[in-house]
């Protein structure tokens, strides 16, 4: 063998986004001066590189040349030991070529986005808010989350209080907020509170928030009551006053031509009545006429009561529960990248509602999938909240997957309080919808 190459260590350290680097020997054991074209082998090769990548070395001498690893400061590059190799071809010799080995040890580094949404509720006895957290790190972090009031007006309640996130990924806990005490009438008032976000490699986040506390009875209700109470005097007055006199003779006018013709046809009737009692008394020699019996008045018959049929209200199937999931995407400009969530197994999705959110105002393209199939594309500068309701639900089987895949053409303005800087489009969706009992399909 006419070609030597060695390394000068056989561990090299580096923290991601800055540089560390080896030395390598290259010996020419051959008769002739040979170049030799250098190349980094191994997970390494995408950040690492020879300095120069090619070296001219003469006959029985040697050349030292510099293999420099540059890490980039993302959790693409997780921490951890990655073995590399230098690959040395003799460019007279090709078949000649060595290949020395050694270890590159990625050092870990820490770092989180937090971002409650929304940052402002409103309700009658408190609100909902959904906090997210990005691991931007390249190793997993352990997390605490606690919520607090600092006028103790409101119950902060964090689930999960404790999670686990992976490099590159964000999770996603709800925060539920619900004042002290009720507020029965008045102007609404504004209670805000905060989220703390802390972990033993990075140092604790506050996120601020608040909400919007409406009174029960909304505000003038009085005022309205009184003009109705007012208004139905005035109504009143107006009857007695006006109306009720002349519905009084009209009514009396209209019974008097009625009763009119009935009481000339008894005035008759009487009379003939005494004409036949006299005709009567004088054939009988005087007797006295038996008295008319008088008839029983027929009863109303009670009616029967009527039964009035009660409907229910289809929900929920028997054995569902409702279920929501939110996928969040984060790209920078000019790329694409993706959220998915998996079906449980022995569990089927039924997805009612999608709720899209394009918070920042970004350009580009979203695209929800559903087990490989594009099943709503949207352009994301046409809306920044956009609500979809499904006629006819989808249907997810256990084990499939439902993905959110955003591609940034322009980043829209960082939000106030959003961590992670500028220029990233940060796109979310809702899912909604139940869960149902349903067999995993098969492989």
């Amino acid at each position: 063998m006419t070609t030597d190459a060695n390394l000068d260590t056989d561990l090299v350290e580096v923290s991601p986004g800055s540089e560390a680097s080896c030395r390598l020997e290259i010996r020419n054991a051959g008769q002739i001066v040979e170049s030799y074209v250098l190349e980094v082998l191994g997970d390494a090769a995408g950040w690492a590189h020879a300095d120069p990548p090619t070296v001219s070395v003469y006959p029985g001498s040697a050349e030292t040349v510099a293999i420099r690893f540059q890490p980039p400061r993302s959790p693409q590059v997780v921490a951890g030991e990655r073995p590399f190799g230098v690959r040395v071809t003799p460019a007279e010799n090709p078949d000649g070529q060595v290949v020395p080995e050694a270890t590159v040890r990625v050092l870990p580094f820490a770092e989180i986005a937090p971002e409650i949404l929304p940052r402002t509720s409103r309700g009658r006895w408190g609100g909902r808010h959904e906090l997210s957290v990005s691991n931007l790190g390249n190793a997993p972090l352990g997390l605490a989350l606690a919520g607090g009031d600092p006028d103790n007006r409101l119950r902060v309640t964090v689930r999960p209080p404790q999670l686990s996130v992976a490099p590159g990924e964000a999770a996603f806990v709800q925060v539920r907020v619900r004042a002290r005490r009720l507020r029965w009438r008045g102007h609404p008032v504004t209670l805000p509170f905060q989220v703390a976000v802390s972990s033993e490699e990075t140092p604790p986040a506050t996120l601020d928030a608040a909400t919007v506390q409406e009174p029960l009875l909304p505000q003038g209700v009085g005022r309205i009551i009184a003009a109705l109470v007012v208004l139905a005097l005035l109504g009143a007055g107006l009857w007695y006053a006006l109306l009720r006199p002349s519905v009084k003779s009209l009514a009396e006018e209209v019974a008097q031509e009625q009763v009119a013709p009935v009481a000339q046809q008894a005035s008759a009737a009487d009379s003939r009545a005494k004409q036949a009692d006299d005709k009567a008394q004088r054939a009988l020699g005087g007797a006295s006429a038996s008295p008319r019996p008088s008839g029983p008045t027929p009863s109303n018959p009670p009616l029967p009561p009527s039964a009035t049929p009660s409907a229910l209200v289809p929900g929920i199937p028997a054995g569902g529960q409702s279920f929501s999931r939110r996928l969040a995407v984060t790209a920078p400009k000019g790329a694409t990248r993706t959220d998915q969530y998996t079906v449980a197994s022995r569990r089927v999705f039924v997805l009612t509602d999608i709720f899209l959110q394009n918070p920042q105002g970004d350009e580009g393209r979203l695209e929800l999938v559903v087990d490989g199939t594009t099943v709503l594309t949207v352009a994301l500068n046409n809306f920044r909240d956009l609500d979809y309701h499904m006629v006819s639900p989808i249907e997810v089987r256990a084990g499939r997957v439902i993905s959110l895949r955003a591609t940034c053409r322009k980043a829209g303005t960082t939000l106030d309080g959003a961590g992670g800087g500028g220029g990233q489009c940060r796109d979310y969706a809702l899912l909604n919808g139940y869960t149902r009992s349903g067999s995993t399909p098969a492989a």
